[in-house]
């Protein structure tokens, strides 16, 4: 049986965010004051979003959803042992592929994936034009000039589903360099999580100048990833000695304001929606309307031509070309 809707925020995640009713509050950052109330199946989803060709033509439609299940099982398991303070070192590599996987699938990782692909076509294109090897415009787009400068490129998804493999050595790299343990909320605030829970960033610059993802070598990293409304897996380079010799650890988090600012963070990472067990947050989220953690990218001269460089920023998301393929 093919699965056509395909979810980017593993269903046994959501549900630890849900309320007594089994639902979940979600605000839509462009619309926070609409709080739409649903079960966690019903939402983190896109049509065909891991659909893949295959040689002999049609689709996979079935195969990393059915992969990603495999490691979203063990998931229930390590937040019910997380609460009850266990010891977790056994599972630190399922803890880890988990996080991993919610950072290189969800929209946000993609689009941006996207984003470069095209720009690197559109430069390609450019540099062809420029040598002379494309047939010559109509005389109807003349006045554009440049026409590789107004032509909407659209890229093929499967090509975003591979470089999830780079995104993921990536990550790993990341992970060698810091420690983790869990925080256990005990204040009156519940954390919030995302359709973009992963979150990583420089601690030593300040609010204005913080960019997601951005870090410097050698320099301190902070990473988010909220796990309920009670708990969040922390994690922090200065860290990364004592992890080494005693693994993942435990702390309690009584700090109200602490709790807000990880919040308000959640709220700046999210790409579109915003993920709570109550519907108190609308204030919050509408401090964060429509600008998300975005690619931007920027043609540079070398000495063999140009080429593409990204960096991500705050922005406005932006519409993707859709790719035309039945």
């Amino acid at each position: 049986m093919k699965k056509k809707a395909h979810h980017f925020i593993a269903q046994t995640y959501l549900s630890s965010f849900s309320n007594a009713e089994g639902k979940i509050c979600m605000y839509r950052k462009d619309d926070p004051h609409n709080v739409i109330r649903q079960r966690p199946e019903r939402i983190a989803k896109h049509k065909h979003y891991y659909r893949q060709p295959v040689p002999n033509g049609g689709f996979d439609h079935n195969s990393l959803e059915d992969l990603f299940s495999q490691v979203e099982a063990k998931w229930p398991d390590i937040v019910r042992r997380l609460r009850m303070k266990e010891d977790v070192n056994d599972c630190l590599e399922d803890i880890f592929q988990f996080i991993a996987l919610h950072r290189v699938r969800v929209p946000a990782a993609r689009d941006a994936c996207e984003t470069i692909l095209a720009e690197t076509v559109r430069l390609v294109g450019r540099h062809l034009d420029h040598v002379g090897k494309l047939p010559p415009l109509p005389k109807a787009l003349e006045h554009l000039g440049n026409v590789w400068n107004h032509v909407e490129v659209a890229i093929d998804p499967h090509q975003s589903i591979h470089a999830m493999v780079a995104m993921l050595r990536g990550m790993a790299k990341l992970v060698e360099t810091i420690g983790i343990g869990a925080l256990h909320n005990t204040t009156d605030v519940p954390f919030l999580t995302s359709d973009n829970p992963v979150i990583w960033f420089d601690p030593s610059v300040s609010k204005a100048e913080l960019r997601p993802y951005a870090i410097r070598i050698d320099g301190p990293i902070t990473l988010l990833f909220p796990v309920s409304p009670d708990l969040l897996i922390y994690g922090h380079s200065s860290m990364r000695d004592q992890f080494a010799v005693h693994g993942f650890g435990y702390g309690d988090l009584s700090a109200r304001s602490t709790v807000e600012e990880m919040n308000a963070l959640v709220c700046q990472f999210a790409y579109e929606a915003v993920f709570a067990s109550v519907d108190t947050f609308t204030d919050l989220v509408a401090k964060h309307p429509d600008k998300s953690p975005i690619v931007r990218t920027q043609t540079v001269p070398t000495k063999d031509g140009e080429s593409v460089i990204s960096q991500f920023v705050w922005g406005k998301r932006i519409r993707k070309p859709k790719w035309n393929n039945k």
